[in-house]
């Protein structure tokens, strides 16, 4: 489901008997509407690693190597369910990593996600593709950055904590390795075709994030502007 198909779905998952419904999809804000409705015990929270669309009837997905679960407590802990869970789905073929944050690995890949996201749909209304505009390029990595600082400041741990180098590495390595990603197409499905397909979503998402980090003190201009470029 998407981020604002969330208060549809919990009523009838609320009647459901299930003990454990794990919520995978993008979510910087964490399990609280879930827990308006189900138990904290219940609730697991995830992430799916293959990205795409769907397309006449057809799913157009792209992975890296196996189909990844991104899945954890929302205690952190390594209980025996999610062991359970691990199992069942490595012998499908489907690669699981345990997160001993869930929460924090959530909030962290909407750092990315969302000034991405947001700079495709700007380059979509421009009718160019994100890969040849530097500039839309370069305000989705300063976004980067501003949300990696951000998050920081609400003492909130980065996750994994390789998305730290976003605060101090150099934006002109990113720039290059992200140019290949975005033309590739891994890119082309995964990040423009997702998200190009989710709109609704994407910004009910940058909202949600913008809501959490309302009061720090680290700048956000680059991605307002990008909100501005994209959704205004």
């Amino acid at each position: 489901m998407q981020r604002q198909q969330v208060s549809q779905i919990l009523p009838i998952l609320k009647e459901n008997i299930s003990p454990i419904i794990i919520f995978i999809g993008n979510n910087p804000s964490g399990a609280d509407d879930y827990l308006k409705s189900i138990e904290k015990n219940r609730i697991l929270l995830g992430f799916g690693g293959p990205g795409g669309y769907r397309e006449d009837h057809r799913i157009i997905a792209a992975y890296v190597d196996k189909a990844g679960l991104y899945v954890g407590e929302l205690d952190g802990k390594k209980s025996d369910r999610l062991k359970k869970i691990e199992q069942i789905f490595t012998k499908s073929g489907i690669r699981v990593d345990i997160s001993e944050d869930i929460d924090a690995w959530l909030k962290t890949h909407m750092t990315l996600i969302s000034p991405l996201a947001m700079a495709s749909y700007a380059a979509k209304k421009r009718k160019i593709t994100l890969g040849t505009d530097l500039e839309l390029i370069n305000l989705a990595l300063q976004g980067i950055r501003e949300n990696i600082n951000a998050l920081k400041e609400l003492n909130i741990p980065i996750l994994p904590k390789k998305y730290k180098l976003f605060s101090w590495f150099p934006l002109f390595i990113f720039r290059r390795k992200l140019l290949k990603l975005i033309n590739s197409d891994f890119g082309r499905i995964a990040l423009s075709g997702h998200a190009n397909a989710a709109l609704d979503e994407m910004k009910r998402l940058s909202e949600d994030f913008f809501e959490m980090v309302k009061d720090v003190k680290t700048d956000l201009s680059n991605n307002k502007k990008l909100y501005e470029l994209s959704f205004a």
